[in-house]
């Protein structure tokens, strides 16, 4: 079983998914979509009706508006969940797994002449001369204008995405190869499609296959290989990349360029950070373009200010609830982003009135692409405008031991800090018999960075 640093992020993931899935409110009726299926809340309307009708009124529509879009500065950062063709020549750098500061690479499937078994090569450098990785599959890409260490000319750095399912494989290594065997069993992998493969610059290698082992010393060249397993924190180094995005963030400190649309108003600045789907974006040290169009559904200035507007709309019950001391119920609201352009921003939640001590509403955290734009801006260093739409204030409320105790009761659905253009859903308002025996009234405002306040008004009555 892999035991990599996603799987603690996996079982994490999973309670949480719980929550989710435990809530109702289905899609509905997947019938076609009607012009009345975009209308606002009729009056006596379920909320699972209006639901239903408002997904099936978005079901298929495209989202975002079409763009181009090229930015230059000293460093950019491009989060994905996309693939990248890499071929030679380039670099494999990889992390050390523990404090021994062993650096490891596992190829499986390696054809090594007229064998086939597990690759290992070490070395903080192992070149790649000739032939290709392939399709690789690619979590982030950055373009610096500073050489990396060891190297005299700048690069672009892809880290690699384990979409791999199963377990890591395992070996038996020679006992001069202590260490090795937990570095594979701790690695992250990554598909690739490697073929030709002329590898060089490590400071040993070795082939293990069904019948034994073969130290490998100098080059290999690889006809065909599978898989590449090192740590998450390991990066390839090339000269340039174009990496297929189905959705992306893409930020950092911008200096020059421009976003481009019939859609959109010239801006006199280019922005510090973009959102979108569909992207061909190729990436040189210090310079980043789109390869034609894709679909923008955000953006933010290099002031901070969201570029795109969104409009959010409610659809809630204003029936008073009564929930017993030391208890709790949920409040369902239904929500949408109408525009089918921009995503909305949550910038504030706000609770007032006579019964705020006892009303609360779960946030959510934003998409794993923006996510990962400002933990690997961070990481290098990055202090770009964009880092400005700040996620501290807005960390989820629920605990790893309610969100357990949740699976056995009814599940809170969260509020999402960042929506996605066009999404349809429902978030829950708790309300908690914490407070004296009476009734009570309470507001909840979600303040929006790029749309108006949504409040939504509570009164309950806590009884014994």
């Amino acid at each position: 079983m892999r035991v990599s640093n996603k799987s603690l992020a996996v079982a994490y993931a999973a309670v949480f998914l719980s929550l989710f899935l435990g809530c109702g409110g289905g899609d509905g009726d997947d019938g076609p979509p009607q012009q009345d299926d975009l209308e606002s809340r009729r009056p006596g309307e379920s909320l699972d009706s209006v639901e239903s009708r408002w997904k099936r009124g978005v079901k298929e529509k495209p989202t975002g508006i079409t763009s181009t879009v090229e930015l230059s500065g000293s460093s950019l950062v491009l989060t994905t969940s996309g693939q990248a063709q890499v071929d030679a020549p380039g670099v494999l750098v990889p992390a050390p797994a523990f404090s021994s500061n062993q650096r490891s690479v596992f190829f499986t499937n390696a054809q090594v002449g007229a064998q086939t078994g597990l690759l290992v090569l070490e070395g903080p450098q192992i070149q790649f001369t000739a032939g290709t990785l392939g399709s690789v599959d690619v979590g982030s890409a950055t373009a610096r204008t500073q050489p990396p260490s060891g190297s005299t000319t700048p690069v672009v750095a892809l880290t690699t995405q384990d979409n791999a399912s199963g377990s890591n494989p395992t070996a038996t290594f020679p006992e001069d190869w202590s260490g090795t065997d937990k570095s594979l069993f701790f690695s992250d992998a990554a598909v690739i499609h490697a073929s030709n493969l002329t590898l060089t610059g490590f400071t040993r290698g070795l082939l293990i296959t069904a019948t034994g082992n073969t130290p490998i010393t100098g080059s290999v060249t690889v006809s065909a290989a599978d898989r590449l397993y090192w740590d998450a924190k390991s990066v390839i180094q090339v000269a340039t990349s174009t990496v297929h995005s189905p959705a992306f963030a893409l930020g950092g400190d911008v200096e020059a360029g421009a976003l481009a649309s019939s859609e959109l108003a010239a801006s006199s600045q280019p922005p510090s950070m973009i959102k979108g789907k569909q992207a061909e974006v190729t990436l040189r040290p210090g310079n980043v373009k789109s390869q034609g169009s894709f679909q923008l559904s955000q953006a933010v200035t290099q002031q901070g200010k969201m570029l795109l507007p969104a409009d959010v709309e409610l659809a809630y019950d204003t029936t008073p609830v009564t929930v017993k001391k030391d208890q709790r119920v949920l409040i369902p609201v239904v929500f949408r982003e109408k525009t089918l352009q921009g995503d909305a921003v949550l910038s504030e939640l706000q609770v007032t009135g006579t019964g705020k001590d006892a009303v609360s509403v779960p946030l959510d955290h934003v998409e794993t692409y923006l996510d990962s734009l400002w933990e690997t801006a961070g990481q290098a260093g990055i202090g770009a405008p964009f880092l400005a739409i700040g996620l501290a204030p807005l960390s989820p409320f629920i605990a790893i031991g309610e969100a357990l105790g949740c699976l056995f009761s009814t599940c809170p659905r969260a509020f999402p800090i960042w929506m996605e253009t066009g999404k349809v859903e429902r978030f829950h308002i708790i309300v908690q018999g914490k407070l004296p025996p009476g009734t009570y009234d309470a507001t909840v405002t979600l303040v929006g960075h790029n749309y108006p306040s949504q409040t939504l008004p509570v009164q309950f009555t806590v009884t014994e």
